[in-house]
């Protein structure tokens, strides 16, 4: 789930301009708002390796319960602005650090869940494996979250009017200089 805010992207790379001391608060700000649900996000990884094969370091990719990080980013989009798709990005963003982690929680979301190998070579199907024991894709990271996301979305309404407020009172002083 998202929230569309219009226009947060731009007025947060001019606040940067204006003051960089009000924006850097206001990043903390809105880190502190949505580090609960990183949190509680990091709690739903499973501690264990899900499935045999990330038990040991001796694979190519070991289960790395990493944590769940939140960055923000007002930059403008580097390939193809203007085009759908490419000119939305997120201010927000709650990703997680470890590879396995997005591997476990998503296998098997797209379908894939038939093997190209003939019958008596098939090996048990990694996403139906996961499926098995933690549940459907989303395992663990977005299942439920809706609700913490509308919270969040509600207590960074008054920030965003922060940074409303910072850019109409430059705005105001630019125009009375004239």
């Amino acid at each position: 789930m998202k929230a569309d805010v219009v226009g947060l992207k731009e007025a947060l790379r001019d606040l940067n301009r204006l003051d960089r001391d009000l924006r850097k608060e206001i990043n903390r700000d809105i880190q502190r708002v949505v580090r609960p649900i990183a949190k509680m996000l990091d709690e739903r990884v499973p501690k264990a390796p899900p499935l045999s094969g990330w038990q040991t370091s001796g694979g190519k990719k070991p289960w790395n319960p990493k944590k769940f990080t939140v960055r923000t980013d007002a930059r403008a989009p580097r390939r193809r602005p203007g085009r759908p798709m490419h000119a939305v990005l997120s201010v927000v963003r709650i990703a997680s650090t470890g590879s396995t982690v997005a591997i476990a929680d998503m296998a098997g979301k797209a379908g894939g869940t038939t093997s190209r190998r003939p019958p008596s070579m098939q090996r048990p199907n990694f996403s139906k494996a996961l499926t098995a024991r933690l549940g459907p894709p989303s395992r663990f990271a977005w299942r439920e979250i809706d609700e913490m996301v509308k919270e969040a979305n509600d207590n960074l309404k008054p920030i965003i009017k922060r940074v409303e407020d910072a850019l109409n009172r430059d705005l105001a002083n630019t125009y009375r200089s004239f």
